[in-house]
Formats: structure tokens, C-alpha cells, sequence
């Protein structure tokens, strides 16, 4: 069979070639140039990477693409396009060879499996194109709200298009000319016999057109992904790759003793590390962090695409500053005048945005930097917000009741302080709610008649115990939440503590993934888990029926919110799933698991007054009651608390109830 000569250019054409290459990659080497020296005025990462978990996570999300394809639709266009352009840049290689030297061709591909390879290219191609469709009617007909409807937008996909089509017709055209075909081009082939009987001169000239095309779009391509959100086709890999697995669960602790600190958080732009840069970079601004934040839900001006966006457009407003060594010169202000006071305390911290972020950008922990810098240089809080920390600084809770009413909740009871049972297994952490707040203080006491039905081996701290710092932190308020930690991680060391459980997620958080900075390393759980244990091993018996009788005479449907701390920040979903599956009757809202409704209460927003937009705890009430259950559990005081009064706003309490699934399974004893 007679062989295909490929397109190479010859003479002036050739020259042009050459000249069009040097532009394209002297530009692209330019803007990358340009975007280096930028990350290299911010500072450097503050933490370790984990080269296992960075190239697992590579593979899982971004060469499996697997948050992606959790909305099928544009995910699957997106699989094609990306895995497309994985295939069909041998082929670019290969094209961009043949420019230079006739015949060349990388030699495994095409004189071991020339022919798989030509298969694989055109058919990718031909998905490329089947997904850059699917993409512009999802864009521009379906036009989900999380997508901006911008030209650049339009721009790659035309110029992704584009590329596809003028390869295979230069292709298709250039067999018809030479009357031969190529084994596995099977599109290729398809086209060649559409062109067959074409005057060869005009089959040459259009396959040379087209291939012309090819190139001018393919260099426009390379000029133009470093210069918008395409640049995550560049950086994608590396940001994926660099990520912080405990960012968010663990915010970062800043050494507040540090004497060459000049302010505490982050004011200026250039303070936050170089990988915060990457994640402005790597944006593809799809949405998806805006579609599930439950400020932006409830028409508050936060909305975490277009956090990252404005650091990255400041950044490079300020760019010539900083790279000139007058960065204090540069008068917009990144607080105040980018992003401002009424999104930096619009966030409950619930960790959605980053989970649902296809490569693992961080956006609230930023916000927390920013409310930081707000309180502890300026005090700049809101009035409940300053009562609050006033509070826990006083009184170490955010009530301001004091130490000596934490005993109240369990004098009839049957409960041990830690003195008196220094070998206790457990170390039961009760919390500032659990202690202090009357519709909490039940869950408590039931608590403790779990316990003590299996014969668990726990003490408790009593007056002893104090906040957290939880709610501290979140607001702020490092120096406080440092305060706190440190006295509470000597008290518990020097009680030799090793196992804790506790009722509350915000507690459970901290203690277990915070506390380790100051020197607390425990074993720490949810009760749910505790008693999802003790009732598998048979330590633990629960009257189900007896439940039923007393619990639930009428409906006995449940549907369970998740925590956003227990949840997604923490990944423990089951435990109280199976506690409430004995009873039965469980019913999931449309928003559950990973992808829950915040109640509105995390990143200190119990304590915040929310007087912009819907209430949050209101949605959430919503999304419960739409399920048609009469009852809905929690795993939260906070939690508790936020639906009892959305319910109350929706005049559903009288018809509803908010129980914790502890106070469930304690009817069962």
C-alpha cells in the first residue's frame, strides 16, 4: 500500500513556520515568566507535602476526575475534553516535528503502534469535539448560574473546536490527495472519502489551509490559556498536588510571640503563601463552590469563585509594585477595598466550597486570616461577636455564666469527676452547650444513662472544664483561642487524658485535630461513634420497640442533618446514620452527606446576628421539612438549636420535633 506523505512546509513557508513557532513560544514563556516572578514575592509554604497522598490525590481528582464527574453532564464533557487533550498532545508533538523535518514522527507511537495511536487520536479528537459541544449548551443554553457567561469563555472553546476539526480535515484532505489511507484513522479515512474525486491540486491546497489553521489556533491557544482562568490547564497538576489535606479541618497557628510580626493575620495580598497564588491560578471559575455555599444560597454578598478570583486580579494589579520593592505604595487595599467586612463574616465555615472545588482550592481558611487581621489589629467585630469573646475571656464560655454552672446539669446524677476516677477510660467532654444550655443539657443527662447502661468507664471535668476556643478561633480571635487551648491541653495532660468522646462536633474538631499544635494528642470520637460501638459489641442494649411506644406513637419518620464538623470536615457520616436505622424510618433530604446544608451556626455564626438576606437555619429547615418527616436528628448543640428555630419561624414546632439521636436511643434504656 502506497505510504502518506505528511505536510511538511518547504521555502518561505517553512521560514513562516518557524517565526510563527518562535512568537508562540517566546509568549508563552513570557506570561509563565511573568506569573513566577509574582509567586515568588509571597511567602513560602508553612507546611510539609506529602508526596504519597499528593500523587494519589493527582490521580484520583484530577487524571480520574472524579469531583468533576459528580454533575455527569458537564462532567463527562469535561473527562472527554481533558483525556482528549492528554491523547492528542503525542499528536501535537508529532505535528509540531513534521513542521521541522519531513517524515518525522515519535518512534514507539508510530513504528510500534502506529495504528492503536492513529485510532486513539481521531477518536479522541472526535470526543473533544463531542465534549466542546456539550460544554457550549450547557454554558450558553442550559446556563446554570454558577457559570459566568464570559467572552473568554467562548474564546477556548472555539479555539478547542477548532483545533480538532482542522487536524482531521487536513487529515481527510491530504489522504484524498495522495489517494491512500491510513490503517486506525478511521475519521481520517471517513473524510478522505468524502474528498475523494476532489482535483488533487485543491485537495493539497485545503488540506495545507486547514493545517495552517491548525497551527495559527494552537499558538493562539498557547498565547492565551496563561493569561485567564484557563492557566489551570498549567497548574491543575501542581495545585492538586501541593494541597494541604488538613486545611480547613485544622486552620493554621500562627506564632503570636513572633517579634518581627508587624500585624496578625493577613492585610496585604503578597502575605499569604505562593500556593494561595497557584489556587487564583488554577481557578476555572466553574462555580461549584458557589452552588453549595450556604451564604451565597441566602443572597449574602459572599460568594467563594469570586474570593478567588479578586486575590488573584489584585495580585496582579500589584504585580509591578512588589516586583519593584513598593508594594506599601500600592493604594488599593486587599480588606476594605477588594474584599470586604460584610463577606468576611458572611462565612459559617462549613467547608463545603473547598470539598466541592475540583482542585482543592482553599477559600474559607483565607477568610479566617482575613477576620483575624479585622479583630485582632482593629477590633473590628460585630457587638454580639465582642460580647462573645468577652464572654469566654471571663467566664470561658460564651454565655458568660461562669465555671461554677457547669455543675448544675448532673448533681442527681450518677457521674464521676475526674478526681475521683483518675483511671477512667474515658474522659466525657461535655461542652460549653452541653453544660449551660437548658435544651442541651437533656441531651447530657441522656448521655450519661447510655453510658452508664453499658458500663463505660468515664469521669467528667466538671467546673474544671472550660471552652474550647472553638467559636474564638473562628471569629478571630487567635490570641484568645491560644489562651484557651494551651491552659485546657496542660489540664489534660497533666490528668493524663488519652481517650475523649464528646457530644459536640465543634469540641470533637478541635480537640482532635487542633489541639495536637499545642501538644494534646488524644483519642478523640463523636458519642455516636462510642455508642454505635458499644451497641455492635453488645455492651450497649437498645428497646427499639420501646422507642417507638414513646417516641413515636404517630410518624416515626427521621431524617438526619449532618454537621458540617462531623461531616465534611471530619468525613463520619455512618455512625449516627446506623443508630437511627434501629428505629427505622429514615429519611435523607435532598442535600445530605457530603453535599449537607450548613444550619448556619459554624465559623461563630451562632453567636453572629445574621440581618443580611434568607436565614441560613431557615433553608435548612426547609430542605427537613420538605421531606415530610416529623422528626429530625442531629449530632450538634449548635445544630439543635438552629433548627428548633427555624422551626419556630416556619410555625412547624408545634407539629415537629429537633431531637439529638443520643436523647433517641436513651428512651430505649
Amino acid at each position: 500500500m502506497q505510504e502518506l506523505h505528511e505536510i511538511t512546509p518547504t521555502g518561505l513557508e517553512a521560514i513562516i513556520y518557524y517565526i510563527a513557532f518562535l512568537i508562540g513560544i517566546g509568549v508563552f514563556g513570557f506570561v509563565i515568566s511573568e506569573y513566577i516572578n509574582l509567586l515568588k514575592q509571597f511567602k513560602k509554604l508553612d507546611y510539609k507535602v506529602d508526596i504519597g497522598k499528593g500523587i494519589a490525590r493527582v490521580i484520583k481528582f484530577v487524571l480520574g476526575q472524579k469531583r468533576l464527574l459528580d454533575d455527569p453532564f458537564s462532567g463527562v464533557a469535561h473527562f472527554l475534553i481533558f483525556w482528549g487533550f492528554m491523547i492528542i498532545a503525542f499528536g501535537t508533538l508529532n505535528f509540531f516535528g513534521k513542521g521541522f523535518a519531513q517524515g518525522f514522527h515519535i518512534p514507539i507511537l508510530f513504528d510500534v503502534f502506529k495504528t492503536p495511536f492513529l485510532f486513539l487520536l481521531d477518536l479522541f479528537s472526535l470526543l473533544v469535539i463531542i465534549g466542546v459541544v456539550a460544554a457550549a449548551f450547557k454554558r450558553y443554553v442550559l446556563r446554570p448560574k454558577r457559570l459566568s457567561q464570559s467572552p473568554g469563555a467562548l474564546f477556548i472553546l472555539m479555539l478547542i473546536f477548532g483545533l480538532m476539526a482542522f487536524d482531521l480535515f487536513s487529515d481527510g484532505l491530504n489522504m484524498a490527495a495522495q489517494q491512500v489511507t491510513e490503517n486506525g484513522s478511521f475519521v481520517g479515512n471517513y473524510l478522505a472519502s468524502m474528498f475523494w474525486t476532489v482535483p488533487t491540486d485543491t485537495a493539497v491546497l485545503w488540506s495545507k489551509i486547514f493545517w495552517w489553521l491548525h497551527l495559527v489556533f494552537f499558538m493562539t491557544m498557547l498565547s492565551y490559556v496563561p493569561m485567564g482562568k484557563h492557566m489551570h490547564v498549567l497548574t491543575s497538576f501542581i495545585n492538586v498536588f501541593l494541597t494541604n489535606d488538613s486545611a480547613g479541618t485544622k486552620l493554621s497557628t500562627p506564632d503570636l510571640e513572633d517579634e518581627d510580626l508587624e500585624s496578625f493575620g493577613i492585610i496585604k495580598v503578597e502575605e499569604h503563601n505562593w500556593k494561595d497564588l497557584l489556587d487564583g491560578y488554577s481557578c476555572t471559575e466553574c462555580g461549584r463552590c458557589q452552588d453549595v455555599c450556604p451564604a451565597f444560597n441566602t443572597d449574602k454578598p459572599l460568594s467563594p469563585k469570586t474570593i478567588t478570583m479578586q486575590l488573584r486580579e489584585h495580585a496582579e494589579k500589584k504585580a509591578a509594585h512588589l516586583m519593584a520593592g513598593k508594594g506599601d505604595e500600592f493604594e488599593e487595599d486587599l480588606i476594605k477595598d477588594v474584599i470586604t467586612d460584610d463577606v468576611i463574616w458572611s462565612c459559617t465555615t462549613c467547608y463545603a466550597c473547598q470539598r466541592a472545588c475540583p482542585l482543592f482550592i482553599k477559600q474559607f481558611t483565607k477568610l479566617i486570616d482575613y477576620r483575624r487581621a479585622l479583630v485582632l489589629n482593629e477590633g473590628d467585630i460585630s457587638s454580639q461577636g465582642t460580647l462573645c469573646l468577652k464572654n469566654l475571656e471571663k467566664a470561658g464560655d460564651p454565655w458568660g455564666l461562669g465555671q461554677s454552672a457547669r455543675a448544675d446539669w448532673y448533681q442527681d446524677l450518677d457521674v464521676k469527676h475526674i478526681s475521683d476516677n483518675p483511671d477512667a477510660e474515658w474522659l466525657f467532654w461535655v461542652g460549653c452547650a452541653g453544660a449551660l444550655d437548658q435544651r442541651n443539657i437533656k441531651v447530657s443527662r441522656d448521655t450519661v444513662k447510655l453510658m452508664n447502661a453499658a458500663g463505660v468507664n468515664y469521669a467528667i471535668l466538671g467546673t474544671d472544664e472550660t471552652c474550647t476556643g472553638d467559636s474564638a478561633r473562628r471569629l478571630g480571635e487567635e490570641y484568645l483561642y491560644q489562651t484557651l487551648a494551651q491552659a485546657n491541653v496542660e489540664m489534660l495532660n497533666e490528668l493524663k487524658v488519652k481517650k475523649i468522646f464528646s457530644n459536640c462536633p465543634h469540641c470533637f474538631n478541635t480537640i482532635k485535630n487542633e489541639y495536637p499544635d499545642f501538644g494534646g494528642n488524644y483519642e478523640v470520637v463523636h458519642t455516636h461513634q462510642l455508642l454505635a460501638d458499644l451497641i455492635k459489641s453488645g455492651k450497649l442494649k437498645i428497646d427499639t420497640a420501646k422507642i417507638k411506644r414513646e417516641k413515636f406513637s404517630g410518624d416515626s419518620k427521621i431524617t438526619f442533618h449532618d454537621s458540617c464538623y462531623l461531616g465534611r470536615h471530619n468525613d463520619i457520616y455512618k455512625p449516627s446514620r446506623d443508630l437511627i436505622d434501629m428505629i427505622g424510618g429514615r429519611v435523607e433530604m435532598k442535600r445530605s452527606g457530603d453535599n449537607s446544608f450548613c444550619c448556619g451556626a459554624g465559623g461563630g455564626g451562632m453567636w453572629l446576628e445574621e440581618d443580611i438576606g434568607k436565614r441560613i437555619n431557615e433553608e435548612r429547615t426547609e430542605d427537613a421539612l420538605a421531606t415530610g418527616a416529623g422528626t429530625i436528628g442531629t449530632a450538634c448543640p449548635f445544630c439543635m438549636t438552629m433548627l428548633e428555630d427555624g422551626l419556630k419561624a416556619k410555625d412547624e414546632i408545634e407539629t415537629h420535633a429537633v431531637m439529638e439521636v443520643t436523647e433517641i436511643l436513651a428512651a430505649g434504656v
